[in-house]
């Protein structure tokens, strides 16, 4: 079995890991660029968010360098990307690909438990318990580095060390067969960022938190790599969501990020009452943690045509009224230029350090 799955920031380290402890050739599309959005959108249709879009041009890759069997999770939700996968995979095979589906979602559990009875060596409930102990295992050292590279970013001296230290590291963590290989490859990863030569800055650095649609606050290809760029730009960046949450809240695995969801939804109740099946409750209450945190401001991504951060759109100039906390709106489509998001981040932060002056 020749299983591939689209990118989402680094979620292909630990996916990659479960698949491959149950016995499937896992295929990892290249990063997406230029030319994956360009195939999607050919396909997608035209009012399709961005994340469908680019999600679908991994997929295309994906079928051509031979995967036999694609890999999604689905679900029935308000936001569309409970559809994503029956949909994507309809229109792959109207293109004309032939390959078998893995639709993860609460109504066919027992049937994607039973897909790999034929590939896993030995007891079934026994490769799945191994492979989702690696899995969580290469999660937990995807997110530590993350977050390492985010605190070193502002104060490195050598600007781009911390995100090179990241690249190697994150490689080992993958690379590593066993749970004691990815153990020692984060040691070591860990061990070389703790050594980046830093420097006070000039100035005390801006806190800004980014909120928004999960995809595009995590794909560095989709929003332009904007982690990367506040830091090196002497930032420290808060972002509200990462992929360890998105990939454990529907497992239930992490009692920290349930009982922070029902929290978020709490502390937005006021502002939005309903459930719209996207981050629209993390959107608002990440907002008004940042103010009450004395962040300097708030970057709201979100993809053209989204129905639950559009819904948040109007609804955060309310909040930033009250809280007194500047939000910069940056709508994301496959027509955004890099010049363009460059230019109205400088801008931003050039208000944000003449607000602190003042």
């Amino acid at each position: 079995m020749k299983v591939s799955f689209p990118h989402m920031g680094n979620a292909y380290i630990p996916l990659s890991s479960l698949l491959s402890n149950l016995g499937a050739e896992v295929i990892v599309p290249p990063r997406p660029t230029r030319k994956t959005i360009d195939m999607g959108a050919l396909h997608a249709p035209e009012f399709v968010c961005l994340p469908f879009k680019v999600n679908l041009g991994d997929n295309l890759r994906a079928l051509q360098m031979g995967s036999d069997t694609l890999a999604m999770v689905s679900g029935m939700w308000a936001c569309r990307f409970g559809y994503y996968g029956r949909v994507q995979h309809q229109i792959l095979r109207d293109v004309g690909f032939e390959f078998d589906s893995i639709l993860l979602g609460r109504e066919g559990l027992g049937t994607v438990y039973n897909k790999f009875r034929d590939t896993v060596e030995g007891s079934l409930l026994r490769g799945w318990a191994h492979a989702v102990r690696s899995f969580k295992h290469k999660a937990e050292a995807m997110d530590a580095l993350e977050m390492a590279a985010r605190k070193v970013r502002p104060f490195e001296r050598e600007r781009g060390s911390a995100s090179s230290v990241l690249a190697d590291g994150l490689a080992g963590v993958h690379q590593a067969q066993t749970i004691k290989a990815t153990d020692a490859a984060l040691r070591e990863a860990l061990g070389v960022m703790d050594s980046i030569e830093t420097e006070p800055p000039a100035r005390e650095p801006l806190d800004i938190a980014v909120v928004g649609e999960i995809y595009a606050v995590l794909e560095p290809a989709l929003n332009f790599d904007i982690e990367r760029k506040l830091g090196e730009m002497g930032i420290i960046v808060h972002p509200v969501m990462s992929v360890y949450k998105w990939l454990f809240r529907p497992l239930k695995i992490d009692p920290s990020i349930l009982v922070d969801e029902r929290l978020a939804r709490r502390i937005a109740k006021p502002y939005i009452a309903y459930v719209l099946g996207g981050e629209e409750h993390q959107t608002i209450t990440g907002t008004i943690r940042a103010a009450r945190h004395g962040y300097d401001g708030v970057i709201h991504l979100y993809p053209f045509t989204c129905m639950p951060e559009n819904i948040c759109r109007t609804i955060l100039p309310r909040v930033e009224s009250e809280f007194d906390i500047p939000v910069l709106n940056l709508c994301l489509d496959e027509h955004a230029s890099p010049a363009g998001m460059a230019t109205r981040l400088e801008a931003f932060v050039d208000l944000l350090r003449e607000r602190r002056r003042r």
